[in-house]
């Protein structure tokens, strides 16, 4: 079995999952970490034992042996650094959202066709306990027509010295911080949305922080979104699914930490209600998401393929989708994609 060796590219809250989950998998080694701030840098690299930096280009010269970038960067230089890991012919995983713009997401999906490298976008709700159950159960019928579903996901404002997050042009806020999450996963059940309007309001970020997305797709299921950065001290990181069908209801609520780092000991309940039966609670399985992606990726990578769980067509689209939110919210009217 070979080992792949991984580098991260940006050591901020994140990157504390994904160096988990490489150190979580028997064919991964993190062999190399670059951060702009060289202390960032070298504190992640001094707990896996490998070589720090502060310029990808030098570590990608250096560490030729990279077969696998992590990118875990501001949202607004995604493709800038895509592009980087492209050019040395680097298998990227790149963290949510894929870009800030629709026009830098298509630079992208350029890029990755141009030169074919091994791409996926962190959509890793898509692994996620609970979320995947909800995937197979809608797959498989079980919540017969879908009258309405409902997304949430809320938080403390999630600040680690990430000024970028809470600026409108460099990271956006909670909507694409965080809606970005749900908004893929209503893709993924659903397809393509068809239509969206927003009821949303700004902190004193100037972001959008509150955000409720109405969405209606093809096929007529129709979806609410929710997002929050402004929830009060002490309110857990808290995550909500609910599917309401002609043959079944479902409901997943999963609560954390102050940040989604903070998993030990998180509340995940999946349950299940049909008429005429007594409520059900799903045993969902346990497992950390990070390690399940990155182990997805990998194998996408041995196989010589692109991933078909996340496509980089579908995170292109999440982007639209998300756009079209923004612009919904600043119009307050129906913006119509398709």
């Amino acid at each position: 079995m070979k080992t792949y060796a991984v580098a991260i590219i940006g050591a901020g809250m994140i990157s504390k999952s994904h160096i988990a989950a490489i150190n979580n998998l028997p064919n991964a080694k993190c062999v190399a970490i670059t951060d702009i701030i060289h202390e960032k840098a070298q504190a992640a690299a001094q707990k896996v034992n490998c070589p720090c930096f502060t310029d990808a280009k030098e570590m990608l010269e250096k560490v030729p042996e990279i077969d696998v970038c992590i990118l875990s960067l501001p949202t607004y230089i995604h493709s800038d650094y895509v592009s980087l890991c492209a050019e040395y012919g680097k298998a990227t995983l790149c963290e949510k959202p894929l870009e800030m713009t629709v026009e830098k997401a298509e630079r992208i999906r350029s890029v990755v066709q141009k030169t074919g490298i091994i791409y996926m976008t962190a959509q890793v709700v898509r692994f996620w306990t609970g979320y995947r159950e909800i995937k197979e159960m809608m797959k498989n019928g079980e919540f017969g027509d879908i009258y309405m579903s409902y997304f949430s996901r809320c938080s403390e404002p999630q600040k680690w010295g990430n000024d970028w997050l809470f600026d409108p042009v460099t990271g956006g806020g909670a909507m694409y911080d965080m809606l970005v999450h749900d908004i893929d996963f209503m893709n993924y059940l659903y397809g393509p949305a068809e239509s969206v309007y927003t009821v949303a309001t700004k902190s004193d970020t100037n972001c959008y922080n509150n955000v409720f997305a109405s969405l209606i797709y093809s096929g007529g299921a129709k979806g609410v979104a929710e997002t929050s950065f402004t929830m009060k001290t002490g309110y857990p990181f808290t995550m909500t699914a609910k599917i309401m069908g002609s043959k079944a209801t479902a409901e997943y609520i999963y609560s954390a930490g102050y940040d989604i780092n903070q998993r030990n000991g998180a509340i995940a309940v999946l349950k299940l209600f049909r008429d005429g039966k007594t409520p059900e609670i799903i045993n969902v399985e346990q497992y950390d998401a990070y390690t399940k992606q990155l182990a997805y990726f990998l194998d996408c990578v041995d196989r010589g393929v692109q991933p078909d769980i996340v496509t980089l067509d579908q995170s292109v689209e999440v982007i639209r989708t998300i756009d079209a939110i923004r612009r919904s919210a600043d119009t307050n009217s129906i913006i119509r994609l398709r």
